[in-house]
């Protein structure tokens, strides 16, 4: 992860990729349900932190403020994931956010289960105050404070912070009013990431969609094994190297260019899965797992760009290094804020580790129209991505985002 990005807050790095929370830049005006439940619907701001990384679950944390200056956090609807998971966010779990003077604050609590609760499926967990002596123990995660902490949000008593007179002095995390990361991620830690954890026990049933996908990427709930047996379509696309094609060799450090026309038209249509070290037998036409080694032994033995050398260092055939590559070329040429919100590297283990496994990229469908470095708008249809001439791309697209007024707009150009 670009840890130079301002809107991103790395929460933990794995070998296969990341766990991050983004914000997304531009906040909507909209009549949103404020925190008293008996209220009308009101002119508020809702401002969305994305979560990445995390296998099969699809979420967002809305902040939603009003004029008044209340303010709360939720789980947005637009939501895939557990059903137990969903079921307990949807009844009861919005946080309050608070301001005193120039510090933003929240009650320090976190979901628990009821005392003497039914430890299944339909148990209930209801918001209950953290034990900061035994703050990570209580949360469920390890070094949950310091990360707090490292990200400008700290713990303190009410009174310390607020001129409020209240009638029981209890803990709050808070922050300064310019930290705009900090609501997503004291929500993601304290109230998200322990249920996530706790959802585990409750797999079945396994996968609920709610409410508002507008298009859902199928394919994150498959396993590698369920996306080769479907075979390539419009959701799944399967190339055996990122750098050779049967016309050229590219340079270790430019991905070849069929990679970005998939991932723009997978931006623009639904989504879907690419797979990177998967080739297709040419007689019995099934597909076979190779993996990307041939690709990281063109990264040691090609010719060494210079200019990469004096940013980022000699080149290896390494997975770590292999990412960087497909994630500088993907933020240079489609754009940063695709591969912040709609874009997630891993790998897949095919039996020998990083040494030689199948780079898997995830893709949500964009909120507006992608296109690639030259302002092309590649569309995926079937199992083939293609251009459309130009009154059936602007049809295609008038269809595709309803809620846009211009459909020239490319939040990668701005």
């Amino acid at each position: 992860m670009d840890l130079s990005l301002t809107n991103t807050v790395l929460i933990k790095e794995f070998n296969a990729g990341s766990i991050s929370l983004n914000k997304e830049e531009e906040d909507v005006q909209g009549l949103f349900k404020p925190l008293d439940r008996n209220s009308e619907e009101t002119e508020g701001q809702l401002s969305q932190f994305y979560i990445n990384g995390l296998p099969r679950i699809k979420a967002s944390i809305n902040q939603i403020s009003f004029d008044d200056d209340s303010q709360y956090l939720c789980l947005d609807r637009n939501f895939a994931g557990p059903e137990w998971l969903w079921d307990q966010f949807n009844k009861r779990l919005k946080l309050g956010i608070y301001k005193s003077n120039n510090l933003f604050f929240v009650q320090l609590k976190m979901p628990k289960q009821k005392k003497g609760a039914k430890d299944d499926r339909f148990t209930s967990f209801t918001w209950q105050s953290i034990d900061y002596d035994n703050f990570d123990t209580e949360v469920g995660v390890p070094h949950t404070l310091a990360l707090l902490n490292d990200n400008g949000i700290e713990v303190a008593k009410k009174s310390e912070i607020s001129d409020e007179p209240t009638k029981k002095d209890y803990l709050v995390a808070y922050w300064n009013e310019d930290n705009l990361l900090a609501p997503g991620l004291v929500y993601f830690l304290l109230a998200f990431l322990p249920l996530v954890i706790k959802s585990l026990n409750y797999k079945k049933p396994e996968i609920v969609v709610v409410d508002e996908p507008v298009i859902a990427r199928e394919t994150m709930f498959f396993t590698l094994d369920d996306l080769l047996a479907a075979g390539e379509k419009d959701s799944i696309e399967c190339k055996s190297s990122m750098f050779f094609s049967a016309k050229s060799k590219n340079p270790p450090t430019t991905v070849n260019y069929e990679i970005i026309r998939t991932l723009v038209g997978m931006l623009n249509a639904k989504g879907g899965t690419l797979l990177i070290g998967v080739r297709e037998d040419s007689d019995s036409k099934e597909y076979i797992k190779s993996g990307i080694k041939s690709d990281f032994q063109w990264m040691e033995e090609a010719d060494q760009d210079p200019k990469w050398i004096k940013k980022m260092g000699p080149l290896t055939g390494t997975w770590e290094d292999y990412q960087k590559v497909l994630r500088k070329e993907i933020m240079d040429r489609i754009g940063r804020t695709y591969f912040n919100s709609c874009i997630v590297i891993n790998y897949e283990d095919i039996g020998f580790g990083k040494d030689n496994p199948v780079a898997r990229i995830d893709i949500e469908p964009a909120p507006q129209p992608a296109s690639d470095r030259k302002g092309l708008r590649h569309i995926r249809f079937a199992n083939g991505t293609q251009l459309l001439p130009k009154d059936q791309e602007d049809e295609y697209f008038r269809n595709r985002f309803p809620h846009l007024e211009d459909i020239e707009r490319d939040v990668n150009k701005i």
